[in-house]
């Protein structure tokens, strides 16, 4: 090992440096505090050995710059001292001293302090190699983490879909890195606009691989989603109705034991020549109606979570809203109905109702940001405990 000794007797110097010398130790010497100090900030020593009393800086005050200093690696540091009161030794650890040597000290004594000095630093060393290994790999890890949100940030709709007489918006906020929410609109034929917003249990990388393949399932793509079949004898395909693709989703995710994994999902299809919507919830919260000439009103729909255990029985029932001039509709996660506040108590709907009620003057962007902001205000913290996820619609 490469020790350094401060030791301002010459005698005992030079004893200490013969015996770790012989031991076959890198051996550096100091006359006081002040030059091993110097000669520490210039090398990288694994042992300090130091005299306590010392003209200048002293053993302690040395020990104590050593520790402030934060070298890259432990440096094991033994004071060599004739003060046997307790204070004294409480004095030294709380500078950061290892272990003690009496003077006149014993050869055989320092080298089983010595000995146990370089067990305690090849454990350090190790240690930190392998902490590097997993910062290397967390590293790698979060790289591959963000990599694969944004993945999942790119099926997102690009922008709301532009129909005429119809205004859509949306927010979606993970908690985590990766979400287990997800939430898509999209046009389904030239009179029919798609929607919908699910909800996988749990967070992380097992709920995102969820929500992605139920993404890809549940897009406007023909050739791989189920909400569009083909007609017979044609090139052209028509929406498949919301309880039959729930019907689908149920048949094709029944309960997995060994994963406990469900889902929620309301999906629902906009007819844009007449206003009617007509959606299903499987398990999903309510959809919040604000409407122009009553009051609003949180609609919900029997029906359980689909992987649930028994979800195989259930039967999932299709719902009818009438839109009209300026009436709005929310989708919405129960990340925003049941987020909690320092009390532990839940925002739940008739806050929901009541934010976006008083907001609805503003534009519908708006009133989801209006939204989020009560919310963050209420919780008093904009970190979330589960994914924020809302789809917007208003007829004009």
């Amino acid at each position: 090992m490469k020790i350094l000794i401060a030791e301002d007797d010459l005698v005992s110097r030079r004893i200490l440096e013969s015996r770790l010398v012989k031991w076959g130790h890198r051996v550096f010497t100091a006359r006081d505090g002040q030059e091993a100090w110097e000669l520490f900030n210039n090398e990288e020593f694994s042992v300090v050995i130091t005299d306590w009393m010392m003209p200048g800086l002293d053993g302690v005050e040395l020990v104590r710059r050593i520790r402030s200093s934060r070298p890259s690696g432990y440096v094991y540091t033994i004071l060599i001292t004739a003060k046997q009161q307790k204070k004294d030794l409480l004095e030294a650890m709380e500078a950061g001293a290892d272990d003690f040597i009496t003077k006149p000290f014993d050869k055989d004594e320092l080298h089983v302090r010595l000995r146990a000095g370089e067990r305690i630093i090849e454990l350090e060393q190790n240690l930190a190699g392998r902490n590097r290994d997993l910062n290397i790999a967390n590293e790698r890890m979060s790289r591959d983490l963000e990599a694969a949100s944004g993945i999942q940030r790119s099926l997102l709709p690009a922008r709301a879909p532009d129909v005429s007489g119809f205004n859509f918006s949306w927010k979606f906020k993970p908690c985590e890195v990766l979400a287990g929410d997800f939430l898509n609109i999209f046009p389904l034929d030239e009179s029919h606009v798609g929607l919908y917003v699910l909800d996988v249990s749990g967070h992380g990388v097992p709920a995102a691989l969820l929500s992605v393949t139920l993404s890809r399932l549940l897009s406007p793509n023909p050739h791989q989603s189920i909400l569009l079949k083909k007609q017979p004898d044609s090139k052209d395909y028509t929406p498949v109705s919301p309880a039959d693709v729930v019907l689908q989703l149920n048949n094709q995710f029944q309960f997995d034991p060994g994963t406990g994994q469900f889902f929620t999902l309301l999906y629902g299809i906009l007819n844009t020549l007449n206003g009617e919507f007509g959606f299903v919830s499987a398990g999903h919260p309510g959809l919040a109606h604000i409407p122009v000439n009553s009051d609003p009103v949180i609609l919900t729909s029997p029906g359980f979570p689909i992987g649930f255990p028994d979800s195989e029985k259930e039967e999932y029932a299709e719902n009818l809203i009438q839109l009209n001039s300026g009436d709005r509709l929310y989708i919405y996660s129960d990340g925003i109905t049941e987020a909690k506040n320092a009390d532990n108590e839940l925002f739940w709907e008739n806050r929901l109702i009541e934010s976006l009620s008083q907001n609805s003057h503003l534009t519908l962007d708006d009133s989801l940001t209006a939204l989020l902001e009560t919310l963050a205000g209420w919780r008093g913290d904009e970190e979330y405990d589960d994914d924020i996820t809302i789809i917007a619609l208003e007829r004009e």
